[in-house]
């Protein structure tokens, strides 16, 4: 009996990205005016507000997309391999470069967007506990890589 193409780790979190990324969608652009609910004069996707918000949430995403790959290459055996510790350290980097995204980018762009480019004094943060959370298991995650490739490394010189 062969194994299937995708580990169901895999798979599911492959799904729950999909789910993920509509979700966000509807709840971005507003299912309402999505399906004319409210008339068609809304045009939220239109607006540079709407873009800059999904900025964080796609890294996060793609963080998810990856640790799908890492749950892959785990059901082949590649257990801490070079591809293994690259997808480690995307993970981290994906969410430090989306929580950076939701701390610091997202509510400057967004408070610039609304007054129109006419004044900005210094830079927004957005300091919630979810978002430094987000920052430092990617840091850790990035770290973890590091220190896993040098051991295996020291290791793989005594074989």
């Amino acid at each position: 009996m062969s194994k299937p193409a995708l580990p169901i780790a895999a798979l599911l979190t492959r799904i729950v990205v999909v789910g993920l990324g509509l979700a966000l969608f509807f709840e971005q652009a507003g299912a309402r005016q999505l399906l004319h609910l409210d008339g068609s004069d809304g045009r939220v996707m239109m607006t540079p507000v709407y873009w800059v918000s999904l900025l964080a949430p796609a890294f996060f995403l793609r963080a998810l997309w990856v640790a799908s790959d890492a749950f892959v290459r785990m059901d082949r055996g590649d257990a801490f391999g070079p591809a293994m510790v690259r997808g480690l350290k995307e993970i981290g980097g994906n969410l430090m470069l989306g929580a950076l995204a939701a701390i610091v980018a997202q509510p400057s762009l967004i408070f610039l967007i609304g007054n129109g480019f006419r004044e900005m004094r210094g830079v927004r943060f957005n300091l919630d506990v979810e978002n430094l959370t987000l920052a430092l298991v990617g840091l850790v995650l990035i770290l973890l890589a590091r220190q896993g490739q040098k051991l295996k490394s020291k290791l793989d010189q005594f074989v």
